[in-house]
Order: structure tokens, then sequence, then C-alpha cells
């Protein structure tokens, strides 16, 4: 889009190998480091998080100095610079625990049942205590992301859960449900980006006020895990057994999310359908697979 862009994170890998533009190795948790990459930005992207339910019960500590302490440490940034920049932060479906109701819409009640859904929850709050609404001097204007069961990139995390069943898959390997029954909202990761560059787009060229709302960017359609394997199995042709297990407790069972928010006010739209988008992924992973 012709913007200057600076990548901070802990290390780089082959997700960035390819992007030419300035790379600092730095933690969220280092203050000081924080401070001197957002200097002289107009925006910042947080979407730095220990990023699995999983990880965060296995280590509370690390998931809420990362999500809650990092959290802060960009907002007093974005606060003591100059330019101000605008703080677009990636939350979760997992703030609102199990649903009430569905599909669920943004001011759905926040009930998490998790450490990284509390650690979410409570850097939202924290982006609002920044925030002007409130009368702060210095304050920081945000906006807030919530995603759900993002999928669609080769390179993603394998321990999650369609990146997982799909490589089991390609191998033929047995595919283990951790309970089955969960209905989840999964959205492919190019209509998750535009959803983001709307966002973005709107905030600066002089669209609705959008600073201090969250947004969806979701299908609107449950599809449960045992579904989503067999769906996987049949479309690749494997010889994988799909296996079931105790589910976790931790876990959120439900959510289907309600798009419409984000459809009003920024023209998102899902034009991803769940079965195209394995489709894709299974293009984009075989090649991975089969090369090993």
């Amino acid at each position: 889009m012709g913007d200057t862009v600076t990548l901070y994170d802990l290390n780089f890998s082959s997700n960035t190998r390819s992007l030419s533009c300035e790379k600092i190795r730095g933690d969220v948790r280092d203050y000081g480091a924080v401070k001197k990459a957002v200097e002289g930005k107009d925006a910042v992207f947080h979407f730095g998080a220990v990023s699995r339910v999983a990880w965060g019960q296995e280590d509370p500590f690390t998931c809420w100095m990362t999500n809650q302490m990092g959290t802060l440490n960009l907002l007093e940034a974005c606060k003591k610079s100059e330019t101000r920049p605008v703080l677009f932060y990636a939350s979760s479906r997992e703030v609102y625990g199990e649903p009430l109701y569905l599909p669920v819409d943004e001011s759905h009640p926040k009930r998490p049942i998790s450490v990284y859904g509390m650690s979410k929850l409570s850097a939202e709050k924290a982006c609002m205590s920044y925030s002007r609404g409130l009368g702060n001097v210095g304050s920081v204007d945000h906006v807030v992301f919530r995603f759900s069961n993002v999928y669609g990139s080769e390179r993603d995390l394998p321990e999650r859960v369609i990146p997982k069943f799909m490589s089991k898959a390609l191998r033929g390997d047995d595919i283990t449900l951790y309970g089955g029954g969960q209905v989840l909202d999964f959205t492919f990761l190019d209509d998750t980006i535009s959803g983001i560059l709307k966002a973005y787009a709107a905030c600066f060229d002089g669209g609705p006020n959008l600073f201090g709302e969250d947004f969806h960017f979701v299908t609107g359609r449950g599809v449960s895990v045992s579904d989503l394997a067999a769906m996987i199995v049949e479309m690749v042709g494997s010889s994988s057994k799909i296996i079931r297990s105790g589910s976790n407790t931790f876990e959120v069972r439900r959510f289907v999310g309600n798009p419409e928010k984000a459809r009003r006010m920024l023209g998102y739209e899902s034009r991803v359908r769940l079965e195209d988008g394995l489709k894709i992924l299974r293009e984009r992973m075989a090649p991975v697979i089969y090369a090993r």
C-alpha cells in the first residue's frame, strides 16, 4: 500500500524472510525496546502474544506478562510517542467464555474460562483505560479485533486444529479429537486480513470514528470439530482414522460470531467458505508435507 513498515518480534523465520523492511528483534515485555520501536510511527498492529489457550494454562506467568504487561508497554509507548500512533489490538473470541447466546455479538458478556482468555480481556481493558473516552490526558486511540480460529497458511503453528488435522490427513496419520463436539467459527486468513486493512484504512481515510470500537472478523457459521476432521479426511482422500478422546476443561465448546457490526461499519465480508478454504490450504500445505 506504499507504507513504510517495521516488524518487531522475538525472532524472524521463514515467515518474514521475503519481506524487505526494517526488522527489530525484541520482546514486548521490554518497555525500553518497545518505546524505541514505536517512536515515529503512525500505526501499531499489536499481534504479539502467548497465542494458544493450552500454552497459557501450562505457563500462566509468561502468558500474563506477555499478553497484559506487553500490551501496557505498547500503550505507554504510544502515549509517549510524538506521533501518537493508533493501536490496533488483536484479541480473541476467548474473552467471551461459554456464550449465553449464538451468534455472539461484540456486546456479549465477557466471561473467559482460560488464563489466555482472561489475559486478553485484561489487555482490552488496559486499552480502554488509555482511551480518550475516559478523559485521559495523553490518550491512545485504539481499535480491538477479535479473531476466531483463523486458518489458511502453510506456515501456521502445527499444533493448531486445522493445520494439525490437515497435516495428519495428508500423511495418513490418525487424527485424535479431544472431545470433538466443539462447535466453532473458522475464518480464512485472507478474510481476516481484509478486515484488518479495512479498519486501518477507515481510521486514516476520514471514515467513521472507529476509535474505542471492537470488531469480529468471523463467518457467522459454526462447524463441529468432528465434522471438520471428517471433512478434511474426505477432501484429502486420506486413510486417516478419527479417534475420540476426552476434552479439556479450559477450552470453549461453542462459539459462532456475529459479523454484522464489522459488515456495517467496515464493509467487511467473509468470502471464503470453509470447504473452499480447506482446499486452498491443502494446496498450500501439500508441497511442504510431501517435501519432508
